[in-house]
């Protein structure tokens, strides 16, 4: 009978301590297993974090990817403050409240396309009333043979008056002088020959490529990477924009900058 007693008292001594070493662990999370990632930071909502919009937006360029990279020169460009303007290839007023750098190869087939769709109603509802003051930069890239070329004539046709007829010959026939380098006679065409002695004169001079060049510096300094490349100028704010822009586009942007208060 004691040994009974004896070894219930055991057995119930056991089962307290057991419990009291397994109650605590009821109350513990279940550890995570060795390659579970730990819980970062909870996301703060862009919603309520970001700044209320502002009232009045600035312009901004529809399907520009120059408007984002391209950084304007480091000298404050307004209009009255342009670098190196050749007035012979510059079309409209110098007062106009939007000023407009093209930087343009002769030999690229989407500087044709800019040339013989958008400009022309740019220059009728733009350029001759006024509102936008034009001006043409060479650009002539490396991939192409005959543009610096065909640069060098166009300027020295600009230099007698004549840069309207060169520039669209040059264009309407540019598939032509590609493939035979015949800048020389596709520039003859529109010219009389006295005009043409003058121009080949120039051309041979050697005073048009510091002119080509000093374009071509200032379109690495907006960082142009390629033909045609658009740059806007208005209230001291600078537009680039890369590639050829439908005249509806240049329109609807050019709207926006003339609206500007």
């Amino acid at each position: 009978m004691n040994r009974r007693r004896i070894l219930a008292a055991v057995i119930s001594v056991s089962v307290l301590i057991l419990g009291a070493l397994l109650l605590p662990s009821l109350h513990k999370a279940p550890a995570p297993p060795p390659d579970a990632p730990s819980p970062g930071p909870v996301p703060i909502s862009a919603t309520a974090s970001a700044a209320p919009a502002s009232v009045e937006e600035a312009p901004a360029l529809p399907s520009a990817p120059l408007a984002t990279e391209a950084a304007p020169p480091p000298t404050p460009q307004v209009t009255n403050g342009l670098q190196d303007v050749d007035p012979h290839k510059a079309f409209g007023s110098k007062n106009a409240p939007v000023v407009m750098e093209e930087f343009s190869d002769y030999q690229c087939p989407a500087c044709k396309t800019l040339f013989t769709t958008t400009n022309r109603l740019l220059m009728d509802n733009y350029v001759s009333t006024g509102k936008v003051y034009l001006i043409h930069r060479d650009f002539p890239l490396a991939m192409h043979a005959y543009s610096r070329i065909a640069a060098r004539y166009a300027r020295a046709a600009a230099d007698l008056g004549k840069i309207e007829p060169v520039e669209q010959t040059l264009f309407q026939n540019q598939e032509k002088w590609e493939q035979t380098g015949d800048v020389d006679g596709t520039v003859a065409a529109v010219l009389s020959a006295s005009e043409m002695n003058k121009v080949r004169a120039l051309v041979k001079g050697g005073t048009l490529e510091p002119l080509i060049d000093k374009d071509f510096a200032l379109g690495q300094m907006y960082r142009v990477n390629q033909t045609p490349t658009t740059v806007f100028h208005c209230k001291g704010q600078t537009y680039p924009y890369a590639g050829v822009m439908t005249y509806d586009t240049m329109k609807q942007f050019l709207e926006q900058l003339l609206s500007q208060k």
